[in-house]
C-alpha cells in the first residue's frame, strides 16, 4: 500500500472520530457547567437525543432549519428545568433523577421518531 493511501485512511479515521465525538464533547461541556452549580445531571444524553429528534421533526414539518434549532433548544431547556425542579425537592437523588431523565428523553425521542 502506498504512503498516500495510508495517509488518506488516517485522515478519514481522524475525520470520522471528530465528527462522531463532537456531540459528546458538547454534552461534556454542559455537564461541567451543571456540576459547577453543585448538581449532577446524567440525563444529558437524553436531552441530546430528544433535541436531535425535535430539530429534525420541526425542520421537516416547517421547512425551516432554524426553527428546528430553536425547537431543539426549547426541548433542552424544558428537560433541564424539569431536572432542576425535581432535584430541588427534599430527599431526591440527583443521579437517579438524571438516569430517569435520560431514559425519558431517549424514550420520547424514539416513540415520536417512529
Amino acid at each position: 500500500m502506498s504512503s498516500d493511501a495510508i495517509l488518506t485512511i488516517l485522515v478519514a479515521i481522524l475525520d470520522g472520530a471528530i465528527r462522531v465525538s463532537t456531540p459528546s464533547m458538547f454534552v461534556a461541556v454542559g455537564e461541567t457547567m451543571t456540576e459547577k452549580s453543585g448538581r449532577i445531571n446524567l440525563g444529558l444524553e437524553g436531552n441530546l437525543v430528544l433535541g436531535a429528534m425535535v430539530a429534525y421533526a420541526i425542520s421537516y414539518q416547517t421547512g425551516s432549519p432554524w426553527l428546528g434549532v430553536l425547537a431543539a433548544g426549547f426541548s433542552g431547556v424544558f428537560l433541564g428545568v424539569m431536572h432542576g425542579v425535581i432535584c430541588s425537592l427534599p430527599r431526591v437523588n440527583d443521579i437517579a433523577v438524571g438516569i430517569a431523565m435520560m431514559g425519558f428523553g431517549t424514550g420520547i425521542a424514539f416513540f415520536f421518531g417512529k
